[in-house]
């Protein structure tokens, strides 16, 4: 975890400091390696949450863009069991931040659990995760939106196949990948998808500025403007002339 009670105040992991978890009140230890991310961890192998997995760099990138205190904070279930959620926004949606592979049954327990919720899905962690995503895009029509966006089988990609079935907002993050477009930026995208009937869904390219801009302050998420089509190079042809230029194009040419 990020945070740690020391003295009732909540801090990052520091050496040589001792606190408690803002979760259980167990105590927490510092962990502060040259190798590892700085965090802070249970003096017990089990953790109050168990939603929750061990943090990544990814992870703390993500919190980072948001206030302090709207990062990792905790819920109480009706049954008792503790939750921290990784952010919760000044209107009350929380976002979750998944690196490591969840379970449908896990993903829909969470999703009822927090009512307002986004997942932000770390799409670098299998290797063939990018590279099946990247060739649906290419066989794979031009959806019916004002933005830019694909429509895809929600089975099409093995990414995209995991994520179906949930009922709240998916934004994939695959890093700086560059998707080899002229019109797309080689840094700063998400992919949102859109799970829609008949199992299809609409992967729409985002600014992940302006995801970010959105739960700060509610700005609109920017998607990418539909290419312009070239102009027409046909011109209308008069009378005879018309009639004639349909007919020469259904001749055979040998």
């Amino acid at each position: 975890m990020k945070y740690a009670l020391v003295e009732g105040i909540r801090l990052e992991a520091t050496t040589g400091v001792r606190g408690t978890c803002p979760g259980c009140s167990l105590p927490m230890i510092p962990k502060c390696g040259l190798k590892r991310l700085h965090h802070w961890a249970h003096r017990s192998t089990i953790a109050c949450d168990h939603w929750w997995e061990p943090e990544t760099e990814w992870h703390r990138g993500w919190k980072n863009l948001f206030p302090a205190e709207w990062q990792e904070i905790r819920h109480i279930a009706s049954n008792g069991d503790i939750h921290i959620a990784d952010v919760k926004t000044a209107s009350g949606t929380v976002l979750e931040f998944q690196y490591s592979a969840i379970t449908p049954e896990e993903r829909a327990a969470r999703e009822a659990f927090y009512g307002r919720m986004v997942w932000i899905v770390n799409g670098n962690r299998l290797k063939r995760d990018l590279p099946s995503f990247h060739e649906a895009l290419n066989y794979a029509p031009s959806a019916e939106t004002k933005a830019r966006a694909w429509l895809l089988s929600d089975q099409t990609s093995a990414i995209i196949a995991r994520w179906r079935g949930g009922s709240h907002p998916v934004f994939l993050d695959f890093g700086d990948a560059d998707f080899l477009s002229p019109w797309l930026p080689s840094t700063g995208l998400l992919w949102w998808l859109t799970y829609i009937p008949r199992g299809r869904v609409i992967a729409t390219p985002v600014h992940r500025q302006s995801v970010v801009d959105h739960f700060l302050s509610g700005a609109p998420i920017r998607g990418f403007a539909k290419p312009t089509p070239p102009p027409s190079r046909r011109f209308a042809l008069p009378g005879f002339e018309a009639y004639r230029a349909r007919n020469d194009g259904r001749r055979w040419r040998f």
